[in-house]
């Protein structure tokens, strides 16, 4: 096994005092003063920013009065805040650009002084639902508001550490002939509130696992103070410092990840997950001048190959945990440098494949307006020259530490049938209770669904998280034992987890007993999912089944969710799925031994609407007289390839 690169080997404190630059003289991005770089920015690209930038000129910033941040405390609403708290970041980033590249750059000046005063004023940049003394944790007594004398190092922190220090870099020289206390003060406020925080105190769960699961915001917080030290920390002593604590920050994060590459957290995350990671060892080996070999790294180069085996096509992924199912598109460009730095053309032309025919450095994804990876496109030739690719879809991918497959008909083709399916346990980063859970997507459109998961709120990261129906397995594709699903925990886990694959079957097994509570008297479930590509039969996938209890259960169903109409066809023992427009599923069962329910599940929250509009369905297979021991076989295949009132396939039975 590959294991972890030692980042504190290649990047040792004593190499990292030797070689880090002094403030000023290193940045990813030109100043405004380069005017050559800015006007060589394209007419289109300057357009949209100073479209995006110009209509907030003289208007009011959006105010954060206490009694917003106080909402989550009271009623568990985050988003009342978080959402003019982001509106002021985004106009500072938009009026950074503006000034940069705009033939006339007073007036959007002032609108930077503005928003950086503003920021500076707030009084903590904490998000609500991270906020330590709002938590009761960490041994702070439970308050409504922050407290500035201990802040909480969070993403909210970071975020904007990061976006006042590119201002600093691209239009801070603009802001000293204004006057040079906004400067100085910019720095202050990231010093005081963000860095020396970091290196003075150790209550940071995120940095070593010590209080919380090493998930995301090890490196996206990472990369966002590796970035606001550079361009910010005036004291020599101080940025060496606030480096090598990051170095080993990162250390413990990749010393937490499988050496298969894989995102327990899901594809959505890996944007500041996996994403975040390339662009901490990015700004280090830049800042440093050398990548000590870093990228040549197996468990480097596997992270990088993560988006390509969760995608399924046509804006959708395979979204096991939390996160959509069709992600909006988080920065296409860091994934091209990653592959470019990793010498993997696939990735490289993943990322084309993304960002389709969309501007380069600025594509309309809908997604929160983030300046950092803005730049780090704008200034990226060989990014902006790429020409399309097509995404390479490869044929299977296995994951196997995290016990996840996803494989298709065949490489390089959205359309036929493709089956992703997951062994894991469930105490899993972002985690739901899913084990031996899987998707069948069908021409590139998932019709046998994860759901995802709906608009934060207080109880998605508190002790009523498994409360919320789409956190449980009952809404997830996976066996219901006398009347119970899953818990949550580590224990809970699949077991004799194996994948084979030869010409025509790709095959996955898990045995899922462990997963399930005592009282279900399970003593073995063994699932099987099979895709097999034949061409006589046809491409079908098959979920297998069998069971040992010590005694008959009072009752055994089967749960499968659908994204698309779901119809029982007369006779019992089949239904088909059908999506608004295209092919559909036929599913096939053992009508003898189950019978069949279809429920409709209304939608109204915007993070499931935006996906599946507003219902989604559940079939129900129920046991009609469970058994200590059984088998069966549910068998998928393509509408296309026989019709709804064609000969039944052989069925398996009990």
């Amino acid at each position: 096994m590959p294991g972890y690169p030692r980042l504190t080997e290649l990047f040792p404190p004593s190499l990292v005092a030797a070689r880090m630059p002094r403030i000023g003289e290193w940045s990813p991005v030109p100043p405004a003063a380069d005017r050559g770089a800015w006007e060589g920015i394209g007419n289109d690209t300057r357009d949209r920013v100073l479209r995006a930038a110009g209509p907030a000129l003289g208007e009011p910033w959006p105010s954060l009065p206490a009694s917003l941040f106080a909402r989550f405390a009271r009623d568990g609403d985050r988003w009342d805040y978080q959402a003019p708290a982001a509106a002021r970041r985004e106009r500072l980033g938009w009026a950074v650009l503006a000034a940069a590249m705009g033939p006339s750059s007073a007036e959007f000046l002032d609108e930077v002084m503005d928003g950086v005063w503003a920021l500076c004023e707030e009084t903590s940049w904490v998000l609500p639902a991270h906020d330590f003394r709002v938590l009761g944790s960490h041994g702070r007594k439970r308050g409504l508001l922050p407290d500035p004398e201990c802040p909480t190092l969070d993403l909210g922190v970071s975020m904007t550490a990061v976006l006042l220090a590119l201002a600093d870099a691209i239009v801070g020289e603009e802001l000293d002939r204004i006057d040079p206390l906004v400067r100085r003060r910019l720095r202050r406020e990231v010093s005081t509130r963000v860095l020396r925080p970091y290196l003075q105190r150790d209550d940071w769960g995120w940095y070593d696992g010590s209080t919380a699961k090493l998930n995301n915001w090890n490196p996206w917080i990472h990369s966002e103070l590796l970035l606001a030290t550079a361009l910010t920390e005036e004291s020599d002593e101080v940025r060496s410092s606030v480096v090598s604590r990051i170095v080993q920050g990162l250390e413990n994060y990749l010393a937490a990840q499988p050496d298969d590459g894989g995102c327990d957290e899901g594809p959505h995350y890996w944007w500041r997950a996996g994403a975040s990671l390339f662009e901490c060892l990015e700004t280090l080996t830049s800042l440093l001048g050398t990548d000590a070999g870093v990228f040549g790294h197996p468990l480097i180069r596997a992270i990088a190959r993560y988006p390509l085996a969760t995608w399924i096509g046509d804006g959708w992924a395979v979204n096991f945990a939390d996160g959509p199912a069709r992600p909006r598109e988080m920065g296409a460009a860091v994934l091209h440098r990653y592959g470019r730095r990793t010498d993997q053309p696939e990735v490289c032309a993943h990322a084309r494949a993304l960002r389709g025919g969309a501007d380069a450095a600025i594509p309309e994804t809908g997604g929160p307006f983030d300046l950092r990876r803005t730049v780090d496109a704008l200034f990226d030739a060989n990014w902006q020259t790429a020409a399309p690719a097509p995404f390479p879809l490869p044929v299977r991918s296995w994951l196997p530490d995290t016990q996840v497959l996803v494989t298709r008909a065949a490489a390089g083709a959205e359309r036929g049938l493709l089956l992703a399916a997951k062994g894991g346990h469930n105490d899993e980063s972002h985690n739901h209770n899913d084990v031996g859970t899987f998707i069948v997507a069908l021409d590139a459109r998932p019709l046998l669904i994860d759901a995802g998961v709906g608009t934060y709120r207080k109880e998605t990261f508190g002790p009523e998280r498994y409360g919320i129906w789409s956190m449980t397995s009952e809404y997830h594709n996976v066996p219901v034992v006398n009347g119970l699903g899953q818990p949550p925990g580590p224990g809970f886990r699949a077991a004799a987890v194996a994948h084979r694959c030869d010409g025509t079957t790709d095959e996955l097994r898990c045995d899922l007993a462990a997963a399930y509570p005592p009282e279900t008297g399970l003593t073995r479930w063994q699932r099987t999912f099979r895709l097999v590509r034949e061409v006589d039969d046809g491409e079908r996938i098959e979920i297998g089944d069998a069971w040992g209890c010590s005694a008959p259960p009072g009752s055994l169903a089967l749960h499968l969710l659908a994204g698309g109409e779901v119809a029982l066809v007369d006779g019992g023992g089949r239904a088909v799925v059908s999506p608004s427009a295209g092919r559909g599923l036929i599913l096939d069962w053992n009508a003898v031994a189950f019978t069949a329910a279809v429920e409709t599940i209304p939608l109204t929250d915007p993070a499931f609407t935006r996906v599946w509009g507003p219902a989604i369905h559940r079939l129900v297979l129920t046991a009609r007289r469970p058994a200590a021991e059984g088998e069966h076989t549910l068998t998928v295949r393509p509408t296309g390839d026989q019709g709804v009132a064609g000969s039944n396939p052989a069925v398996p039975t009990v």
